[in-house]
């Protein structure tokens, strides 16, 4: 007995510190598990790629960089032109001249010179002051709705990516259920061939689709690992942890778009291509006027103080004389090339006109392409529609066909016809959201502003 007692002592020790490895053990799959995998939304993927996406990063930085190039068109062109020179310079041999028989030394041995010129444009006199900063202005403009062009194109290809690995979570779900429907299946057909009311054709028959369905199952896992890297490459995800992702592929019956006729005329007026054309074109007509400008006369009023000192070596007593010297007034430049301007204004005239083709051009193919989207969406939306009905009908014909099976009315072949059809139509189901969600990401990129 007390052997006995030791023994299941020592059994009870022994479970209670494998009870307790095993607890920290989970703590710590637990733990690690959390650390290396990032659950995102669909919010969360869009975030993250606008936060680590490079080409966004180089688009908001080359806003900032236009920005200041504004700021430096109107320093330019408003405050006026401030130059400071000085110079030191000493003279080795002076010049000499002679008056009445006695030479004379003129100029100094060392001199200091110091010059504060200031010149400033006059508008509207021949200066496209106001061109220049309107050019800049508009620059800025356009890489402004850059920014937004390459915002809308992440959060298009985000969606997307983000769609792909929620679909294949549901084919994957699919494979499994079809797997337990044929394991099921083969569960029922063993027990009637064991009970000799069933051939051995259909067992084997069952068993074989059992087995058939598993490398299904693996593929779709190994596609939505590539999905996932994808998604991740999105997003800019460098780091070595893994996503999961949160949400479902699912569709608003109730969501209206409007007409085709008025979500043409609303990407043609407010589309950030356009848009940005459109502010080219304004860049090109204040080029116009920058040519035109360069036929008439610039004038400009200026400024300038000049201090000098002078010293000579032999002066008996030392020091600098100090000169000063104030003077104002107003200039003009005329460049007289005129044929070369000429040419110049017609080029930019040129660049106006393949500004207003380019936007028509672009116009085309906006139109187009909303129509392409719109008509996979109707298909997408139609295709849903009937899924739906076809899925419940699939459903009930694969449940009686289990049930007239067990009672022996039907064949094992009608079930496993039965059971493929519900899992095609499913899944032509869940295609069919995922379709109209990818071009309703696309429309949604046509329309944002």
């Amino acid at each position: 007995m007390p052997a006995g007692r030791t023994l299941y002592k020592l059994i009870i020790e022994f479970m209670n510190k494998l009870i307790a490895a095993l607890i920290l053990f989970t703590v710590f799959v637990s733990a690690a598990y959390s650390q290396s995998v990032r659950t995102l939304t669909l919010y969360d993927a869009i975030n993250l790629a606008k936060r680590n996406n490079s080409d966004y990063v180089i688009a908001k930085l080359d806003k900032l960089k236009a920005d200041r190039q504004v700021s430096e068109v109107y320093s330019e062109n408003l405050f006026p032109t401030i130059t400071l020179s000085s110079r030191y310079a000493r003279s080795f041999r002076k010049q000499t001249i002679n008056i009445f028989g006695q030479n004379f030394e003129i100029g100094s041995d060392n001199s200091i010179t110091t010059t504060i010129d200031v010149s400033e444009p006059i508008p509207f006199l021949g200066t496209p002051v106001f061109n220049g900063i309107r050019i800049a202005e508009y620059y800025s403009r356009i890489q402004e709705e850059n920014v937004k062009s390459v915002e809308n194109k992440i959060k298009t290809d985000v969606k997307k990516s983000f769609y792909n690995v929620l679909l294949l979570e549901e084919v994957i779900k699919l494979n499994q259920q079809s797997i337990d429907n044929a394991s099921e299946n083969l569960r029922v057909v063993e027990a009637r061939y064991k009970a000799g009311v069933a051939l051995e054709y259909d067992y084997i028959r069952a068993k074989v689709k059992v087995e058939t369905l598993k490398p299904q199952l693996t593929q779709s896992q190994n596609n939505l690992e590539i999905a996932k890297k994808f998604l991740k490459n999105n997003i800019g995800l460098k780091d070595g942890s893994e996503i999961d992702v949160v949400g479902e592929l699912s569709y608003d019956s109730t969501e209206v778009w409007g007409s085709t006729d008025e979500l043409i005329r609303k990407i043609s007026e407010n589309n950030v291509a356009i848009r940005q054309l459109k502010l080219s074109k304004k860049i090109n007509e204040q080029l116009v006027d920058v040519d035109y400008a360069n036929y008439l006369p610039k004038f400009y009023v200026f400024g300038q103080w000049q201090s000098q000192a002078n010293e000579n070596d032999d002066r008996s007593i030392g020091g600098y004389r100090f000169y000063n010297s104030i003077i104002a007034g107003i200039g003009v430049n005329w460049n007289l090339n005129l044929f070369r301007n000429s040419y110049k204004e017609d080029q930019s005239i040129i660049e106006v006109k393949k500004s207003e083709e380019t936007i028509v051009k672009t116009k085309e193919l906006l139109k187009t392409q909303t129509q392409s989207v719109i008509l996979q969406i109707e298909d997408a939306k139609n295709r849903i529609r009937s899924q739906e009905e076809i899925v419940n009908t699939a459903q009930r014909g694969y449940d009686l066909a289990l049930i007239s099976y067990k009672s022996g009315v039907l064949n094992q072949i009608d079930v496993v016809d039965a059971e493929l059809a519900l899992s095609q139509v499913k899944l032509a189901y869940i295609q069919a959201i995922y379709d109209y969600l990818n071009a309703r990401s696309e429309l949604e990129q046509l329309l944002e502003k």
